[in-house]
């Protein structure tokens, strides 16, 4: 499964993507931002030990508008924001459950 489509709505603040395999999603910025994968908002695992980051920073109104998205290799793609962070690399694998948690929400 490959990402093939990745449009912003700037009405609406959200993000269209398409997959190879015909899957189809909408997701808001808001939702991206708030489920950053990187180490700093999400915590990593190294070697058995667990990092959670201690407290994480506030976000602001310039945290949920994107400035621009560049794909990684043939696996992920990197959101830059507003207020300069960066470090979140979105996977296709999780950008996809990511949507289908969009889609759970809105059909319970």
């Amino acid at each position: 499964m490959t990402l093939t489509q990745f449009k912003r709505n700037p009405d609406t603040n959200t993000f269209h993507l398409e997959f190879d395999n015909g899957f189809k999603a909408e997701l808001t910025a808001e939702k991206l931002r708030n489920n950053c994968p990187c180490a700093e908002c999400s915590g990593e695992e190294v070697l058995l030990y667990k990092y959670a980051p201690a407290k994480l920073k506030d976000l602001i109104a310039e945290s949920y508008q994107l400035e621009k998205a560049q794909m990684v290799g043939n696996y992920a793609i990197q959101l830059f924001w507003k207020d300069g962070h960066n470090t979140g690399l979105y996977n296709w694998d999780y950008l996809k459950d990511l949507a289908l948690q969009n889609i759970d929400t809105h059909n319970s």
